[in-house]
């Protein structure tokens, strides 16, 4: 029996039609498509964890990582080879390891491209506070340097689970771990140094100076306050949050709901002269930020949460929510009989 030989014009449209196909559903990332840790949850990854942990899955520093693969991406035809032998500051731009990596800033959205492009990914931007860029202010928001839960770390190895930095770690008003109701380290017990965020060779969970292990078992159990439940439960809302919002949220629409709360506020004040005591500082400040800072990002701790909090509703609920089920919701947790007029939603 004879085989077929595929004639010119059968190999011709197999080289034209088929295998363009068969490579556009098969795409293949240039970088390992290493998936985050905890997205959807408070305990979500931070992008300079997930960024250590991608060099360590191509067995490189992230020195080697960040310049030769993802240096070239983010600055184009500006990259030079010597650039290879700096340190990865020179690329974030900040020699004193401020916290440019995991906040809002132009070179997170860069970083955070570059990854998705290299990994062909669609879920590193959950790894950082990008979506708030221009909503919350980010001045005095995070940390300068790492801090870190020993007894998570501790756990996690004898676990056998993958060890790392959760964004969660880089507010600065995380000062404990809820899980384990410990203070949060940011010296390593070992050197006494203070860890930048990323460094040339960066290992999660070891001490970026002497190398040594800074996870441990035994750390002071805390007794904490009210307001540090409070902001902690505010800060993993807003972690929490990210991944499910079908839209991109503005300083516009966050102004519009809480002037509807401040009215909700101003009912109840009406209703019970009382309440005043509770609400009059806040609703003080409301007035301040619709008058004199409508146009600027808002305060997590001292204005966003507080206000949530004293709502009764989530900083999830804040953003996730259109106006007039927010309006509704509030109505029912602050107990007031209302209908709002269309203008006011």
């Amino acid at each position: 029996m004879s085989l077929e030989v595929p004639n010119a014009d059968r190999l011709n449209k197999y080289n034209s039609i088929i295998l363009p196909k068969f490579f556009e559903i098969h795409k293949f990332s240039r970088l390992y498509s290493l998936e985050p840790i905890g997205v959807g949850t408070p305990y979500t990854e931070s992008l300079s964890s997930y960024l250590i942990r991608l060099a360590q899955e191509h067995c490189v520093t992230p020195k080697k990582l960040i310049m030769g693969e993802i240096a070239p991406s983010i600055l184009g035809d500006r990259y030079k080879s010597e650039m290879l032998s700096k340190n990865v500051s020179t690329i974030f731009g900040n020699s004193d390891a401020k916290p440019t990596i995991n906040c809002m800033r132009d070179m997170t959205r860069s970083l955070t491209q570059a990854l998705e492009s290299l990994t062909l990914r669609q879920d590193l931007r959950y790894l950082s506070c990008l979506t708030w860029k221009g909503i919350i202010k980010e001045r005095g928001l995070f940390r300068q340097h790492k801090a870190w839960c020993p007894q998570c770390f501790e756990q996690w190895r004898q676990e056998n689970k993958p060890i790392y930095e959760p964004l969660i770690w880089s507010f600065k008003d995380i000062s404990y771990c809820s899980e384990h109701n410990c203070q949060l380290v940011d010296r390593c017990p070992h050197c006494e140094s203070q860890l930048k965020a990323i460094s040339d060779r960066s290992v999660i969970g070891f001490c970026s100076r002497c190398k040594n292990w800074l996870g441990s078992q035994s750390e002071l159990i805390l007794n904490q306050n009210e307001s540090d439940l409070t902001n902690i439960r505010g800060i993993e809302n807003l972690i929490v949050v990210v991944p499910s919002l079908n839209y991109q949220p503005t300083l516009s629409d966050v102004m519009r709901k809480l002037q509807l709360i401040h009215f909700c506020f101003e009912r109840v004040v009406n209703h019970d002269l009382t309440q005043f005591i509770v609400l009059g500082k806040i609703m003080e400040q409301l007035k301040i930020t619709f008058t004199q800072h409508y146009n600027k990002p808002l305060n997590l701790i001292n204005l966003l949460i507080p206000v949530c909090n004293l709502t009764k509703i989530s900083i999830s609920q804040l953003f996730r929510e259109n106006s007039p089920t927010l309006s509704q919701i509030v109505l029912n947790k602050l107990k007031l009989n209302y209908k709002f007029k269309n203008h006011l939603i």
